[in-house]
C-alpha cells in the first residue's frame, strides 16, 4: 500500500513522521475521510472546504489544500482501487516544532499525509439496520472543527460496540447532537427533523447531501433542538456519514424505534443517495 507525505509517495511502512509533529504532541490537526466508488471522489470540493474552514479556524498558515484532489486521485491509481470501493484518509498537522503550548512561527511546514485502502461497506447494516446506544456529550465546545483530538468519540463508540451497539448518540443538555462518527436524523410523521448547525456538531457531507436531496424531492425538512425524550418516539431514526451512507437505527438504548424495521422515509431516502452518489 502507498501513502503520501510532504511531497513524496512511500510504501506505507516506510513513512516517517517526526516525533515532534504536532499531530503526535499536540493532536494540533485536522483530517478528512473521503469515499471513492469505482475511482469516482465522492463531494471532494465539499470535504476540501471543510478542510479550509477548520485550517482557517486552527489559524494554520495555509487554508487551500487543491493539491489534495489531484493526491487523492493518484493514490487510487497506485493503489490499484479504480474498481473498487475505497477510502482516502487525509490528515494535515501544524508540523514539527519544539513542544509548546504556543504555536510555532508562521512557516513552519505543515505535515499533510494521505493513504487509501480499499472499503467495504456494512450492506446488512443499511438494509436492516443498526442499534445505537445514548452517551453524555462531554466534547470540547468546538466540534464543528474535524479536529484529529477524537478521544471522546472513540470512548463512546467503544461503549456502544461493548453494549452490543453500532453507534453511540451524545445528548448534550438533554438534546441530541450527533453520532460518534455520524449525523442523526429524525423523522416525524413522514417529516425530517435534524439539529442545526452549531459549534456542537460537525457539518457532514452527508448530510448536507441528504438536505439537499429533501429539498430537490419536496421531502419536508425542520432543523430545530431534538429532546432525548422525543427520539424514542420517532417515526423513525437514521445515521448519515461517509462510510455509513444512510444507515437506519431501529433499537435505541435497547428499546426498538416504531416497530423495529426501517421505516418509508429511510429507504426512499437511500434511493435517492444511491442514485445520487455516482454520476452517469
Amino acid at each position: 500500500m502507498e501513502s503520501y507525505l510532504n511531497g513524496e509517495y512511500f510504501q506505507q511502512e516506510k513513512v516517517l513522521i517526526s516525533p515532534n509533529d504536532r499531530g503526535f504532541l499536540m493532536g494540533d490537526g485536522i483530517y478528512e475521510v473521503v469515499r471513492s466508488y469505482q475511482g469516482y471522489m465522492f463531494q471532494i470540493d465539499a470535504h476540501m472546504e471543510r478542510l479550509s474552514y477548520g485550517a482557517k479556524a486552527l489559524h494554520f498558515n495555509r487554508l487551500r489544500f487543491d493539491e489534495i484532489k489531484e493526491i487523492t486521485r493518484e493514490l487510487i491509481i497506485r493503489n490499484n482501487l479504480i474498481k473498487k470501493d475505497a477510502t482516502v484518509y487525509i490528515q494535515i498537522t501544524r508540523g514539527v516544532a519544539d513542544r509548546s503550548h504556543l504555536f510555532p512561527s508562521a512557516d513552519t511546514p505543515l505535515t499533510i499525509y494521505a493513504t487509501a485502502k480499499e472499503f467495504f461497506p456494512k450492506l446488512l447494516d443499511i438494509k436492516k439496520g443498526i442499534s445505537a446506544i445514548l452517551y453524555p456529550d462531554n466534547r470540547w465546545a468546538r466540534c464543528d472543527i474535524k479536529s484529529i483530538n477524537l478521544i471522546v468519540n472513540s470512548m463512546a463508540h467503544q461503549h456502544a460496540f461493548d453494549s452490543g451497539a453500532q453507534e453511540a448518540i451524545f445528548i448534550r443538555d438533554g438534546y441530541l447532537t450527533e453520532g460518534a462518527h455520524t449525523n442523526v436524523l429524525m423523522v416525524n410523521n413522514q417529516n425530517i427533523i435534524t439539529p442545526p448547525k452549531t459549534n456542537y456538531i460537525l457539518e457532514g457531507i452527508t448530510r448536507k447531501v441528504v438536505l439537499s436531496l429533501c429539498n430537490t424531492h419536496k421531502i419536508p425538512v425542520e432543523e430545530r433542538p431534538i429532546s432525548e425524550k422525543e427520539l424514542f418516539m420517532a417515526d423513525e431514526l437514521i445515521i448519515v456519514g461517509t462510510t455509513v451512507e444512510i444507515t437506519p437505527v431501529i433499537q435505541l438504548n435497547q428499546q426498538l424505534i416504531k416497530d423495529g424495521k426501517p421505516g418509508p422515509v429511510t429507504i426512499k431516502l437511500q434511493r435517492l443517495f444511491n442514485e445520487f452518489k455516482i454520476p452517469k
